[in-house]
């Protein structure tokens, strides 16, 4: 068994040797044959190129990505509406980036596809001893100091002493 996978290391060893780089097989005609398919018109350098935007997919993958974020709480519709636009700001907000004009693009949806579940939502205390801020305050909180599980308020009378006649 170590004999045959050792020949077939050295065989793609070998192959992997001898076969010559991708670039180097006919670098004169692979030349020829872009200068042939080249636009007639060439690009303007250091002038970006134009990537689509706010088309309604991309809307749409966006508006899903926020959700899962938690930065959009309006409907997924493939419209850059309002909602969305906030929705992006909140997200810049969070990743502590600037706040720029809100454009949808390729590179913002692989931005919130990187980023984990629940990415807007504001941070919870780890631990919160007490009632709920703001909750009902007529309910005991469950760890109040000297609490005890199970244990109901005292409404009954207490009993009596075995000589009170």
């Amino acid at each position: 068994m170590h004999g045959w996978v050792w020949r077939a290391g050295s065989a793609a060893m070998a192959i992997w040797l001898w076969v010559p780089p991708a670039g180097a097989v006919a670098a004169g005609g692979m030349l020829r044959f872009a200068q042939a398919s080249a636009p007639s018109q060439p690009p303007v350098a250091g002038a970006p190129a134009a990537l689509p935007a706010n088309l309604p997919e991309q809307i749409r993958k966006a508006q899903t990505e926020l959700r899962r974020l938690d930065c959009l709480t309006g409907r997924i519709d493939g419209k850059l509406g309002d909602q969305t636009r906030q929705a992006v700001k909140k997200f810049w907000t969070s990743a502590k980036q600037p706040a720029v004009e809100v454009s949808i693009t390729d590179e913002l949806i692989s931005q919130l596809a990187e980023r984990g579940d629940g990415f807007c939502r504001p941070a919870r205390p780890f631990f919160a001893i007490g009632g709920r801020p703001g909750g009902n305050s007529a309910l005991p909180p469950f760890f109040a100091p000297g609490a005890r599980p199970g244990s109901a308020p005292a409404t009954a009378a207490p009993p009596l002493s075995p000589g009170a006649d």
